[in-house]
């Protein structure tokens, strides 16, 4: 018998790093917000009984709040939360499987923490491919890039463009819900003395990463070496116009954002 299978769903990330134990606790507190379920699919979850991850979700937020509430002394906030991050997931896998349990912490681990963490240059380009389903094909085409590939281009840009607005208007209208019951307990404690905060600003960057990826792939499929070094040049070109307190290098591609392979 293997013994792995008897044991209940853990991270495998260490919870004893700052930026995974944010990334848990602020996934996790996305999953308890009623005003947040309309985007379960949009995250990649399916699972069957939303509801009862929400009671264990709302379980860890309550379990964190009281940490938070601690004296400092007697507060380890990461080796705390960790045990109330661990019951979390051995609770869904209790109620809803095993499959349930690796889906959510999947995409905490694989999604929502990485996608957090995305290089300079990714943020950049996603307003860049905004930027540039607003321009004319003749001043894309002076920084080397054919006339053919521009159009296509621009396709994907002003595709870009309406998805990002779309998700913005989501965004918006979850903000304006009225806060009531779990959501109100659960943004009290989230802003303290900014009411300014919202643990939406979090699912609304996530949500754009996560779209952008599909749009970045798209222009990585479409333009050669060459191309994609001219694509560069026309967001250098931008920043160096749009942006006086950015340097242009902030433009920069590296070469794992150039293609696919």
């Amino acid at each position: 018998m293997d013994v792995r299978a008897t044991l209940p769903m853990t991270p495998t990330l260490d919870l004893l790093d700052l930026n995974v134990c944010y990334a848990y606790t602020h996934a996790v507190r996305l999953l308890s917000l009623d005003r947040v379920t309309p985007f379960w699919p949009d995250l990649g979850l399916r699972i069957d009984d939303v509801e009862a991850v929400k009671a264990a979700a709302r379980r860890c937020v309550r379990a964190e709040i009281a940490i938070e509430a601690l004296d400092e002394e007697e507060r380890d906030y990461e080796a705390m939360i960790a045990v109330h991050i661990a019951a979390f997931l051995a609770d869904v896998e209790r109620t809803q499987g095993t499959a349930a349990a690796a889906q959510i912490r999947a995409w905490i681990e694989e999604r929502y923490f990485v996608l957090d963490r995305l290089p300079d240059w990714r943020t950049m380009w996603q307003v860049l491919v905004v930027w540039l389903s607003r321009r004319k094909e003749h001043r894309v085409a002076r920084f080397g890039l054919p006339l053919d590939k521009i159009a296509k281009l621009l396709q994907i840009a002003r595709a870009w463009a309406e998805t990002e607005e779309a998700l913005d208007r989501r965004i918006d209208e979850a903000e304006a819900l009225p806060l009531e019951g779990w959501d109100a307990e659960a943004y009290a404690a989230y802003r303290g003395d900014d009411a300014d905060l919202s643990p939406l600003t979090g699912l609304s960057q996530h949500l754009v990463a996560l779209e952008f990826e599909r749009t970045w792939g798209a222009i990585q499929r479409m333009l050669g070496p060459a191309e994609m070094k001219a694509l560069e040049r026309w967001g250098q070109a931008e920043v160096m116009a749009h942006m006086e307190t950015i340097s242009p290098h902030a433009a920069w591609i590296p070469p794992e954002g150039r293609s696919l392979s």
